[in-house]
C-alpha cells in the first residue's frame, strides 16, 4: 500500500503541474468570479444540472446570475467562456447526458471523475470539443465500447478513462475479481492524439482490441504516462520493436494482465522511467542486466510472475534511486545480493515466494529506509542477524516460510515501529521471551512458529505492551497452563493458536469476549476444557470461522454456536462429541463450510441441513449416523466436497447429485450400507474426480460410461492453474482416502487427486475399457468384487496413475506388458485372481519388487516372485529378457560397444588441443612437472625417514 501511496503523489503532482502550465494564471473559480459567463453557457450548464441527481447538493451553487462562481465551473477571464468543468468527486447520478453540453465550444478542462453515470455510455459528442486538453472519466460506472470519436481530440494532454469496474464477489480466481464496465475494440483513433503526455485504461476491457501493442507504440514520443492496468490483456508482446517511439516515459503500468513473453528491452529505452509494474502477468526468464541503466526508477514491482535466474548484482546495486522493489511470486534463485546495501532510499522490499537461498546478509544494515521487509516463502538459511535491529524505521517484517535456525534476537522488541511481525515456520530453537516485545508498542500482528524446540517464556505477570489484532502461533509451546496475559489482549480480530500444549479451563469470559470480537478463532490441537463451551449462551453475529478441531472436547453439540449466524465456516472434528446434530444448526444459512469428521455423533442427519443452500464443504466422515442421506441434500447446489464415509447410513446410491449439485467434486459414500445398482446418469456429471463408494453393498457392473468423467481424462500438471477449485476457501479441506491399507488424509493438493474406489462391494461383470481413457486418474481401486475377465490392455494409457489395486477378484489372462508404462505407479496389487503367464518387467515396475502383489496367482512366472517361466535358463535369480525386451538388450550391447571409441576419441581430441593450442601445452606440461616434482620430494622424505 505504501508504494502505490508514493506512486499516486507523484502522479498527481505531475498532473498538477500540467495543469497549471495548461491554464497559467485564472484556472480556478476565485480568478474568474469578476467575470460574468455567456448566457448561452450559462443555458447549458442549468441544462446540464437538470439531468443530473444530486443527492449531496454538490451543485447547490448554481443558481446565480454569473455561472463563473459557480462551484466547479471557470471561465476564461477575458472573454467569459467556460474553458473549465470541474465535477469531481460530486457523487452525482444521471440518466442523460443532454447534447446541450456542446454549447460549451472553449471547453478545455473537463473532469467528471467520481460520479455515477451507471448505464449510461460515454457521449460521442465528447469528441467534438476541439479545445479539450484534459479529460477524466474514471470512477464514473460509464459502461459500453469507448467511442472512436474521442480520437478527433488533438490537442488532449490526459486522458483517464480508468477505473470503471464492478467487483465480483464470487469469483473463483484474482483474474475474475474485477470486471469492466468499458471497452475498446480498435484502438487506432489513439494514434491521432498527437499531444497526448498522460493516459489512464485502467480496468478496459481490451481483449478485442488486438492491435493495441502496435496502437500504443504510435503514441507520440511526448506521453509520459501509460497505465494499462488490468485491461484483460493476453496476446504476447515483442520483447525487440523495430522502432521505439515510447522512449520519454515516467510511469509504465501494465500490471495484472495475462501479457505472456521474456521482459520486453523496449522498456529500457526510456531513460527517465521512474516507476515500472509489471506485476500479475506471466512474463518469464531472467531479468536482463541492462536494467541497471535505468538509474531513475523509483519504483519496480515485477511481482506474481515466472521471472527466473540470478539477480545480477551490478545491475541491481545501480538503482540507488529505488525506494520500492518487488520481485515477489517469481522463481528467483540464488543467494541476495551483497550489492542491495547501495539502495540507501528503499523503503519497501519485497522477495517473498522464490528460491532464494543463504543468509540473510549482515550489510542488511545499510538500507536505514527501510520500512517494510517481506522475505517469507524462501529457502533462506542460518540465524536472523542482529543487524535487522538497526532498521529502526521498519513497521512490518516477515521471513516466514523459509529453514531457518537459531535464536531469534533478543533486540527485535527495540523495533519500536513494528507493527507486524511474521516468524513463521522455520526452525527456531530456545525461548522467546519478554525482552522480544519489550518496545513492541505498536504491534498488532504477530505470527510465529517452529519446527524445533521453541517455547514461550514469560512470567505469569507479564503484561505485553501491545494490542495484538491478528495472532497465528503454531508448534510453540505456550501452556500447559492458559497464559494469563492473553487476558490482557481485547481486540483480537484474527485468534490462531494450534498445537500450543495448552492443556487447562479456559475463562468463560475471556472466550466469549473472544468469539464476539473477533472474525477467525483457531484452538486446533489443544486441550481445552469442555465445560466453558457449555455455559456460554449467547455470542453476537460476526464471527465467520471457528476451528477447534483435535481438542478433546466432549458431550452433546453447543448450542450457542446456533445463534451465530455469521458463521461460514465450523469445524469440530478430531473430537469425542456425542448425540444427534441439533436443527437449530439450520439457522447458520452462510455456512459454507462444516466439519465434524471422526466424533460420535449419532442419530439421523436431520433434513433441515438442506437449507444451507451455501454450504460448499460438508464432512460427517467417521461417525455414528444412521437412516438415509436427506433427499433436502439436493437444494446443495453449491456443493463441492461431500463426505459421509464411515457411518451407519443405508440408502440406495443417489442419483440427484448429478442432476442437482453440478458443482460437486469429491463424493465419498464409503463404509455405509449404500446398496443398489451404480445410477449411470452419474456419467454425465461436469465436476467429479473423487469418487469412492467402498465398502457398501453396491451390486450390478461398472457403468461403461465412466469413461466420460471429463475432469478425469485431461492430465493435469503440477503447475496447472485450476480456476473452478475454490481459492477462497478458509482453510484446508481434508478428506480420507484408503491407500496401502492406510487412511491417508488429503489437507491439500486436492485439486490433483483423481480417484475412482469401487472396493470391497458385489460388482460383478469385466473392467470396462472405457476406464482406459481416463489418463488423468491417480488412483484406482476396485478389489474385493466379483469382476471377472482380463485386465484390459490398454492400462497403461492411465499415465498418472500412482495407486492401483485390483486384488480379490476372478481376473483372469495375462498382466498386460502396458502396465510397465505407468512411471508414477508406487502402490500395485493383483493378488488373489485367477491372472497367468510372464510378469511385465521393464521400465518403472522393476522397482515394485514386493512379491505379495502377485500372491493367489499361481499360474504367474517371472521375476519378482522367482517362478521361472518354460524357457528360462539360467539362474532365476537373473532376470528373462523376452522379445519385448529386444530393445533393451540392444540398446545394451550399443552402450558397451560405444565405450571403447568413445574413449580413444576423447584422447586423441585431448592430445589435439595439447599439439595445436600452446598455452595449453604449456600450461599442462608444467602442471606435470609440478606435479612430478612434488612425487619426488615426498620420495626422498619418506626414504629418509625410514632410513633413520
Amino acid at each position: 500500500m505504501q508504494k502505490h501511496m508514493t506512486f499516486l503523489v507523484l502522479v498527481y503532482a505531475l498532473l498538477a503541474a500540467l495543469a497549471c502550465l495548461q491554464f497559467g494564471r485564472g484556472s480556478t473559480v476565485e480568478d474568474y468570479r469578476n467575470t460574468s459567463c455567456i448566457e448561452s453557457e450559462k443555458l447549458a450548464l442549468l441544462h446540464l444540472k437538470h439531468g443530473l441527481v444530486d443527492d449531496f447538493n454538490y451543485l447547490s451553487s448554481w443558481d446565480g446570475d454569473d455561472c463563473c462562481a459557480w462551484h466547479g465551473v471557470g471561465c476564461n477571464n477575458g472573454t467569459g467562456h467556460v474553458t473549465r468543468l470541474d465535477l469531481r468527486n460530486g457523487m452525482l447520478r444521471a440518466d442523460h447526458i443532454y447534447h446541450s453540453l456542446l454549447d460549451l465550444k472553449y471547453l478545455t478542462y473537463l473532469d467528471l471523475s467520481n460520479n455515477n453515470f451507471e448505464k449510461l455510455k460515454i457521449p460521442q459528442f465528447f469528441g467534438s470539443f476541439k479545445d479539450l486538453t484534459y479529460l477524466n472519466l474514471s470512477y464514473t460506472n460509464f459502461e459500453g465500447l469507448v467511442p472512436h470519436h474521442l480520437g478527433n481530440l488533438s490537442k488532449l494532454r490526459h486522458l483517464d478513462l480508468g477505473l470503471n469496474y464492478y467487483s465480483n464477489p464470487n469469483a473463483f480466481d484474482l483474474s475474475n475479481l474485477y470486471n469492466s464496465l468499458l471497452s475498446i475494440d480498435s484502438m487506432w483513433w489513439l494514434s491521432k492524439l498527437s499531444s497526448l503526455v498522460h493516459l489512464d485504461l485502467s480496468y478496459v476491457n481490451l481483449s478485442k482490441a488486438t492491435d493495441w501493442f502496435s496502437s500504443i507504440n504510435m503514441l507520440p514520443h511526448s506521453i509520459v504516462v501509460l497505465n494499462l492496468l488490468s485491461c484483460q490483456l493476453s496476446n504476447n508482446i515483442p520483447r525487440h520493436l523495430p522502432f521505439v517511439n515510447l522512449t520519454s516515459l515516467i510511469s509504465l503500468n501494465l500490471e495484472e494482465n495475462s501479457l505472456n513473453s521474456s521482459f520486453p528491452l523496449w522498456v529500457l529505452n526510456n531513460s527517465g522511467l521512474a516507476h515500472l509494474s509489471l506485476r500479475l502477468n506471466r512474463f518469464h526468464g531472467s531479468i536482463p542486466d541492462s536494467l541497471g541503466t535505468l538509474t531513475s526508477l523509483v519504483e519496480i514491482d515485477l511481482s506474481y510472475n515466472s521471472f527466473n535466474g540470478l539477480i545480477n548484482p551490478e545491475s541491481i546495486g545501480r538503482l540507488v534511486s529505488l525506494s520500492s522493489l518487488d520481485l515477489s511470486s517469481n522463481e528467483f534463485q540464488g543467494h541476495l545480493p551483497k550489492s542491495m546495501r547501495r539502495l540507501s532510499s528503499l523503503t519497501y522490499l519485497g522477495l517473498m515466494d522464490n528460491n532464494f537461498q543463504g543468509s540473510i546478509p549482515h550489510s542488511i544494515s545499510n538500507l536505514t529506509e527501510l520500512t517494510y521487509l517481506y522475505m517469507s516463502s524462501n529457502e533462506l538459511r542460518g540465524d536472523l542477524p542482529e543487524e535487522v535491529c538497526q532498521l529502526s524505521k521498519l513497521k512490518s517484517l516477515d521471513v516466514s516460510f523459509n529453514q531457518m535456525s537459531g535464536r531469534i534476537p533478543d533486540c527485535i522488541g527495540q523495533l519500536s515501529n513494528l507493527i507486524s511481525l511474521g516468524l513463521y515456520d522455520n526452525s527456531w530453537e530456545g525461548f522467546v521471551t519478554a525482552h522480544h516485545f519489550v518496545n513492541l508498542t505498536k504491534l498488532i500482528d504477530l505470527s510465529i512458529s517452529s519446527y524445533s524446540n521453541l517455547a514461550l517464556d514469560v512470567s505469569i505477570n507479564w503484561v505485553p505492551p501491545f494490542q495484538l489484532q491478528f495472532i497465528y502461533i503454531e508448534s510453540l509451546k505456550v501452556g500447559p497452563k492458559f497464559p494469563r496475559w492473553l487476558l490482557t489482549q481485547r481486540q483480537f480480530l484474527d485468534f490462531r493458536m494450534i498445537n500450543t500444549s495448552i492443556s487447562d479451563t479456559i475463562p468463560t469470559d475471556w472466550f466469549s469476549n473472544l468469539l464476539s470480537h473477533a472474525y477467525l478463532v483457531y484452538l486446533s490441537d489443544n486441550d481445552i476444557n469442555v465445560e466453558q463451551l457449555s455455559s456460554i449462551s449467547a455470542v453476537p453475529n460476526g464471527l465467520q470461522t471457528l476451528a477447534l478441531s483435535n481438542t478433546r472436547l466432549f458431550g452433546g453439540f453447543p448450542l450457542f454456536l446456533c445463534n451465530i449466524t455469521s458463521l461460514r465456516t465450523l469445524v469440530l472434528s478430531n473430537n469425542y462429541f456425542t448425540g444427534e446434530l441439533p436443527q437449530c444448526l439450520a439457522n447458520l444459512t452462510q455456512l459454507q463450510d462444516l466439519d465434524v469428521m471422526n466424533n460420535n455423533f449419532s442419530g439421523t442427519i436431520h433434513a433441515s441441513l438442506g437449507s444451507l443452500r451455501h454450504l460448499e464443504y460438508l464432512n460427517f466422515h467417521d461417525n455414528n449416523f444412521q437412516g438415509k442421506l436427506p433427499l433436502s441434500f439436493q437444494n446443495l447446489t453449491e456443493l463441492v466436497i461431500l463426505d459421509v464415509g464411515k457411518n451407519n447410513l443405508s440408502d440406495v446410491l443417489p442419483s440427484w447429485t448429478v442432476e442437482q449439485l453440478l458443482g460437486l467434486r469429491i463424493l465419498i459414500l464409503r463404509s455405509n450400507k449404500f446398496y443398489g445398482k451404480i445410477p449411470t446418469n452419474l456419467c454425465h456429471h461436469p465436476a467429479i474426480q473423487v469418487l469412492n463408494f467402498a465398502h457398501n453393498q453396491i451390486v450390478g457392473n461398472i457403468p461403461p460410461c465412466f469413461g466420460n468423467f471429463s475432469t478425469m481424462i485431461t492430465v493435469n500438471k503440477s503447475d496447472d492453474f485450476h480456476p473452478d477449485f475454490p481459492w477462497r476457501w478458509a482453510y484446508s479441506k481434508m478428506i480420507i482416502d484408503d491407500a496401502k491399507g492406510h487412511e491417508l488424509n488429503y489437507t491439500s493438493g486436492l485439486e490433483f487427486l483423481h480417484s475412482i474406489d469401487l472396493s470391497n462391494n458385489n460388482i460383478d461383470g469385466e473392467i470396462p475399457e472405457e476406464l482406459m481413457d481416463l489418463r488423468g486418474l491417480t488412483s484406482l481401486k476396485l478389489a474385493g468384487n466379483h469382476l471377472a475377465g482380463r485386465i484390459p490392455e490398454r492400462i497403461g494409457n492411465l499415465e498418472r496413475l500412482e495407486f492401483l489395486d485390483l486384488s480379490g477378484n476372478k481376473l483372469f489372462g495375462h498382466i498386460p506388458q502396458s502396465l510397465s508404462n505407468l512411471d508414477f505407479l508406487s502402490h500395485l496389487n493383483l493378488s488373489f485372481n485367477n491372472l497367468s503367464g510372464r510378469l511385465p518387467t521393464g521400465n518403472h515396475i522393476q522397482t515394485l519388487y514386493d512379491p505379495s502383489i502377485n500372491d493367489g496367482n499361481n499360474q504367474l512366472c517371472g521375476q519378482p516372485i522367482l517362478e521361472p517361466c518354460v524357457g528360462d535358463t539360467g539362474s532365476p535369480d537373473v532376470p528373462y529378457y523376452d522379445e519385448g525386451n529386444s530393445d533393451l538388450d540392444e540398446e545394451h550391447v550399443w552402450f558397451y560397444a560405444g565405450i571403447g571409441p568413445g574413449l580413444l576419441v576423447g584422447f586423441l581430441g585431448f592430445c589435439a588441443c595439447l599439439h595445436y593450442i600452446k598455452s595449453w601445452r604449456y600450461s599442462y606440461f608444467h602442471l606435470i612437472d609440478r606435479v612430478f616434482d612434488k612425487i619426488v620430494v615426498a620420495f626422498a622424505l619418506w626414504k629418509r625417514k625410514f632410513q633413520n
